[in-house]
């Protein structure tokens, strides 16, 4: 990690979304994984865990002013956006630098 970056909030922010984002994926699924197959006869076990997982958050966020929390909504919201967004770009740039769009590739060197 760069010098100073650890004091950034922006970054400080995205590196607890993206480990926070993993280490719930991660459990979602391992818990899915270990429920037995009849464990929630007529559900979706990975509905359930959502669900139940949902609820633990909710136990944290209580006490905390809802607007607060749709605003901290709105800003994962815009960071997944982004993401997305360029990663889209990031593939048209490949698909024009190495000639994957039919045929018009790179132009120059």
């Amino acid at each position: 990690m760069q010098r100073g970056l650890e004091d950034d909030p922006i970054h400080r922010f995205a590196l607890e979304l993206l480990g926070t984002g993993s280490m719930l994926s991660d459990l979602v699924w391992n818990l899915v994984e270990a429920l037995p197959d009849d464990a929630y006869p007529g559900e979706e076990p990975a509905a359930v865990v959502v669900e139940m997982l949902c609820g633990t958050i909710a136990t944290a966020l209580t006490s905390v002013d809802p607007q607060d929390v749709r605003r901290a909504t709105e800003l994962i919201d815009r960071a997944r956006a982004r993401a997305l967004e360029h990663l889209e770009l990031a593939c048209d740039l490949s698909r024009r630098i190495h000639g994957d769009d039919a045929g018009i590739g790179r132009t120059y060197g």
